[in-house]
């Protein structure tokens, strides 16, 4: 379980935080004594999917509407451990807590078997092995993060994602604006490359005599985008991340997309296929990030909506996809969680978000991890951009205007760099647009 994993740790925070106030056991508990318990989140909901009450309740009814949110003012979070559970009310907001998170809580058992909260806090973040880098990149140079491409979508351009490729690749932009995307060194394919409308469900159910001549969409969604990573490893590294509405494996962790999608780009040692979540080491600069159906599905089951309070919230409680096999989908594993964190990354980015946003997070020993909200590249035509050197962050715009091409820059500072950016950085010869409401503040 997860709680055997570092409920160690937890308990550590636990005594530095309330030093005087013992810890015991739900089984020990005694009422009205204060005390500090620990174990796991588990929210009971009435509105979540049920298949065997839908089966039982609703026999030949038309199956219900899908919901976006699945809150409702009767939900109950319980905290259990090896020895059982106990429901928890006072000081702490139901609609926020995240079945499947390890916490601590100050409080005490009322007359009515529940327990008060007072006080409750996550593990914090994992140890990080370099927080302070030994060999610092001198030199700009970039990480490409793009997500959401939904290539084969009935309304998608492809005029803003071939400027970026130009641009990237050097075919595109005055001298100033080549110097700069010479600096990008890799791009990161944060899933859902393909759209979901190339994901056709009647076809399955129709007589294989009636299909014999249908050419599935997906076929020439993705030969589109072996095209577009051809051009892109002919240049730099790229990482293909799958995900929701990608050919691949349903439950997390999702296996690499097979080679023989792309015949041209898999030719390329620069080409990688990777896993989602996908965990690696650039420069130094250690990333790790995930195409974002963990952050939709805490949303789906809280009332949280700041995609990079979320992200920061599963580094504190040092497990990716909490709510993995409760609400989302997960290969079984018995043994060891792969979702676990054991060290802090230095970057961590969430891709398919509805905007861009980062921040800097710091732990108390030090750690500081960039958290990225990686946009859809379908809806705002932005790729984020990380500077390796400083760890500052800020998303390029590329859109179209009739009869006129445009690409504009937003730039917010990094750890340890002003917010307005280092003013002696050649800057690509463009339209330098800066949207405060679209900056992430780096707090």
């Amino acid at each position: 379980s997860q709680i055997s994993c570092y409920e160690a740790d937890v308990r550590a925070v636990a005594r530095n935080k309330w030093f005087d106030v013992p810890q015991v056991q739900l089984n020990d508990l005694q009422q009205n004594k204060t005390c500090v318990i620990v174990g796991t989140v588990f929210k009971q909901m009435q509105l979540k999917p049920n298949i065997l009450r839908e089966l039982s309740e609703n026999v030949n009814l038309p199956p219900k509407p899908e919901r976006k949110r699945y809150t409702h003012q009767t939900d109950v979070v319980y905290l259990e451990d090896e020895t059982q559970r106990i429901s928890l009310v006072g000081d702490i907001d139901i609609h926020e807590t995240i079945t499947g998170t390890v916490i601590c809580a100050k409080g005490k058992e009322t007359a009515g078997g529940k327990f008060e909260v007072e006080e409750w806090s996550y593990c914090g973040l994992p140890a990080q092995l370099n927080s302070e880098l030994s060999e610092p990149v001198s030199d700009d140079r970039y990480v490409a993060i793009i997500s959401g491409i939904s290539l084969g979508d009935p309304q998608y351009d492809p005029m803003p994602l071939q400027l970026f490729v130009d641009l990237v690749t050097g075919q595109l932009g005055s001298l100033k604006d080549q110097t700069f995307y010479s600096k990008v060194v890799r791009m990161i394919v944060a899933g859902d490359s393909l759209s979901k409308h190339t994901r056709d469900s009647t076809s399955a159910k129709q007589a294989k005599y009636l299909t014999t001549k249908t050419k599935a969409a997906s076929i020439s969604a993705a030969q589109e985008l072996d095209d577009v990573l051809t051009q892109l490893v002919s240049c730099i590294f790229v990482d293909l991340m799958p995900g929701q509405y990608d050919p691949a494996s349903f439950s997390l962790p999702q296996q690499p997309l097979h080679r023989c999608i792309f015949p041209q780009a898999a030719q390329y040692t620069s080409f990688q296929s990777v896993t989602n979540p996908y965990e690696a080491d650039i420069d130094g600069i250690s990333f790790l990030g995930t195409s974002g159906q963990n952050i939709h599905n805490i949303q789906q089951y809280t009332k949280l909506r700041d995609s990079v309070k979320i992200a920061e919230t599963t580094l504190k409680c040092r497990h990716i996809a909490p709510t993995c096999p409760d609400t989302l989908g997960c290969y079984p594993y018995d043994e060891e969680d792969p979702f676990i964190l054991r060290d802090c990354p230095h970057v961590y980015f969430v891709g398919n978000q509805k905007k861009f946003d980062a921040k800097m997070s710091e732990g108390d020993q030090g750690q500081k991890t960039l958290v990225v909200s990686v946009p859809k590249f379908f809806d705002s035509n932005q790729v984020v951009l990380v500077n390796l050197k400083d760890l500052s962050c800020f998303p390029v715009s590329v859109a179209t205007l009739i009869g006129e091409d445009s690409v504009s820059m937003e730039k917010t500072g990094g750890a340890d760099s002003d917010e307005d950016g280092d003013d002696d950085e050649i800057l690509p010869d463009v339209n330098i647009l800066p949207d405060d409401e679209e900056m992430g503040d780096m707090e």
